[in-house]
């Protein structure tokens, strides 16, 4: 089990929003048959300027003092201006490297464009084979996959212009609705970005406060997350199941069926 937040803002990243998702670490919601809290590991990526600062390490968040100087740099610079995190209750193989099988996971669009992807989902085995989703997870974890198929899909901008809102929907969509298809998904959370724009999108058997994830709009920003954080006066609004989010700095809000 993992959490996941995204944020995209006008101004600089909240610290109070690092802050508050730091404790789900300690206090996060699973399945009633797990322990809560998120403590195996975590990540944060930003974009100071345009360019990727991620930072990510083993163990407990709430305890990591790297966490908090990440957390402090994303919300002191001004141009980050699109952040993702990642909490994580599951264990990473020792021969992944740690930090490399940890959320949000780096990979290449076609154009040769940076992408982050965060992940809180579970994705099991196929249903009428019974291969697993990876085959070799010391090579490949889930979140990776993902993230190298959606990035297959995504074409190349024309000219010199930003990729498409709408092909990077496409391609989220076909490959979270195949994944659904074909393998055991008890619930699949994404949040994607190139820096400048974000997408979020949920796909789940059944609804369940362990499975969810909200948005919060502030007067400075959009707030994502795995479940409602402590602190924020905005209303936070749960995601429908299907739904697919389009944040971007301008504090524009779209929404799109998978």
């Amino acid at each position: 089990m993992s959490r996941l937040l995204c944020v995209a803002t006008k101004g600089i990243v909240p610290h109070q929003a690092t802050g508050a998702f730091k404790r789900l670490s300690r206090t996060g919601i699973n399945p009633p048959w797990i322990t809560k809290g998120h403590r195996s590991g975590w990540g944060i990526g930003y974009f100071p300027a345009g360019k990727l600062r991620l930072v990510k390490e083993p163990g407990d968040a709430y305890a990591s003092v790297r966490y908090d100087e990440a957390s402090h740099m994303a919300g002191s610079n001004p141009d980050s201006r699109v952040l993702l995190a990642h909490l994580s209750s599951a264990p990473y193989r020792e021969n992944m490297g740690h930090r490399e099988g940890i959320p949000p996971i780096l990979g290449w669009d076609q154009s040769g464009r940076h992408w982050l992807l965060t992940f809180d989902g579970e994705i099991g085995e196929r249903q009428r084979t019974g291969e697993p989703y990876v085959v070799d997870p010391s090579k490949e974890t889930p979140a990776q996959r993902l993230l190298r198929e959606i990035l297959a899909l995504i074409p190349p901008p024309e000219g010199k212009g930003t990729v498409s809102r709408d092909a990077v929907c496409a391609a989220v969509g076909n490959v979270l609705r195949s994944t659904a298809g074909e393998y055991k998904c008890p619930h699949i959370n994404v949040a994607l970005t190139d820096g400048g724009v974000a997408y979020l999108a949920r796909l789940v058997d059944k609804e369940a406060d362990w499975n969810s994830v909200h948005v919060c709009r502030t007067a400075r920003s959009i707030i994502a997350c795995s479940e409602p954080l402590e602190g924020f006066e905005g209303r936070w609004d749960p995601v429908a199941n299907g739904q697919m989010l389009v944040l971007d700095t301008g504090l524009n809000l779209a929404k799109a069926k998978l």
